[in-house]
């Protein structure tokens, strides 16, 4: 399958565009051996779509845990005042968040019957995640002025672990 970006558990790289540091898994599970433990390993293998198109503004999803509803495209993270007291839970996923979903029905059943999905890139700088990829901030633009160009709502990851270690240095 044609890619546009490769996650190798280290950098994502933009083919032409830039290349960012970028973490998946939880500190001691950031492993690519571990991509199938759900909500603490590296996101799985795989061809993803990237969802780029602008779904605005993140939206809490009103069950009172400060859970934030689901969208497919880029959305920006509300901070501060305009997040209230669900400010120290939305900084864990940093100022940006775009959807991931998987490009294939392999990428899809890779860690069956184990279930994972709910995945992002999104820009926090914790230097870890529950499964998404933590990405530098700076991409966002780049796929906010990509879409403006194009019109291409989607532009496809691939994931192809280059060693064990899924830390990229987010946290740096």
């Amino acid at each position: 399958m044609k890619f546009d970006m490769l996650y190798d558990g280290q950098y994502l790289d933009w083919s032409g565009k830039g290349l960012y540091r970028a973490s998946s898994g939880l500190p001691d599970n950031q492993l690519s051996s571990k991509q199938c433990e759900k909500d603490i390993g590296p996101l799985p293998e795989g061809y993803y779509k990237v969802f780029i198109a602008p779904q605005g503004i993140a939206q809490d999803n009103g069950d009172g845990r400060c859970a934030l509803k689901p969208a497919w495209g880029i959305q920006t993270i509300p901070r501060g005042i305009a997040a209230g007291q669900c400010d120290p839970y939305w900084a864990n996923w940093g100022f940006n968040r775009a959807r991931l979903e998987p490009a294939n029905t392999e990428t899809k059943l890779k860690c069956s019957p184990v279930q994972r999905g709910g995945f992002y890139l999104h820009d926090s700088i914790k230097g870890y995640s529950h499964g998404c990829i933590e990405v530098e901030g700076s991409i966002f633009p780049l796929l906010r002025k990509h879409y403006e160009n194009t019109k291409k709502s989607t532009i496809i990851l691939k994931i192809k672990y280059a060693g064990e270690s899924t830390y990229g240095f987010t946290d740096l």
